[in-house]
């Protein structure tokens, strides 16, 4: 299928997170990280700290916010660590506020020509009208999807859109992006919500099979 993940990311809110102690000695010394990760970008200021390692991984620590990403396609999701970093960092320092969790999932749908991008979620989803013709061609569209699944909300966005990438032509794509969100104040219920993230993948990969044709 010509669908492709790229990033991944694992979003934790609380009453106050505490950025000046996100650092690589921190990650190091509780076990957070694996000792083998190399840092090769560090930012530590009391409202924001970040640290990016060559493998691909980025922690990032704001007052409320706190963000692990993968990107890195050739392992996410399946073979990404950060469900074991975010729940390492969570159990490091229990007595935080936690508020929520939301697992993040960003990837594009590659199609065969700018025509064929253009024409198919207006195809897909939209009655044919009027609105398709207030510009000299078919508008670009997004359309955003909002499922309750139980305690869970799922957002997914569909956009229509170019991907440019360093010495290559413009593609068009159609950009996909899905969060799942949890609220909960209990530090155990956010960490099965994060052993659980197969789940939630499974759900979004349906939606892209029946939405999106093999092959195009």
């Amino acid at each position: 299928m010509n669908f492709s993940l790229h990033n991944f990311s694992i979003v934790i809110l609380a009453q106050a997170h505490n950025p000046t102690i996100l650092n690589p000695d921190f990650l190091k010394n509780q076990g957070i990280i694996e000792p083998s990760f190399t840092p090769n970008n560090v930012i530590c200021t009391p409202p924001v700290a970040q640290v990016t390692y060559k493998e691909g991984i980025t922690i990032m620590a704001e007052f409320e916010k706190l963000q692990f990403i993968d990107t890195i396609p050739s392992r996410i999701p399946f073979e990404s660590p950060i469900p074991e970093i975010s729940k390492r960092y969570i159990n490091a320092l229990p007595h935080v506020r936690y508020t929520a969790v939301g697992l993040n999932f960003i990837g594009h749908y590659r199609c065969k020509d700018k025509e064929f991008a253009l024409a198919f979620l207006p195809k897909k989803f939209l009655k044919d009208g009027t609105w398709n013709t207030y510009g000299d061609n078919i508008p670009y569209v997004g359309l955003k999807f909002i499922y309750k699944l139980k305690n869970v909300t799922c957002t997914i966005n569909l956009d229509t859109m170019e991907s440019i990438l360093p010495n290559q032509q413009p593609q068009p794509i159609i950009g996909i992006t899905a969060n799942y969100h949890l609220d909960s104040i209990n530090i155990e219920e956010i960490i099965s919500f994060i052993n659980e993230w197969k789940a939630q993948y499974n759900h979004l990969a349906k939606i892209i099979l029946d939405i999106f044709p093999e092959g195009e």
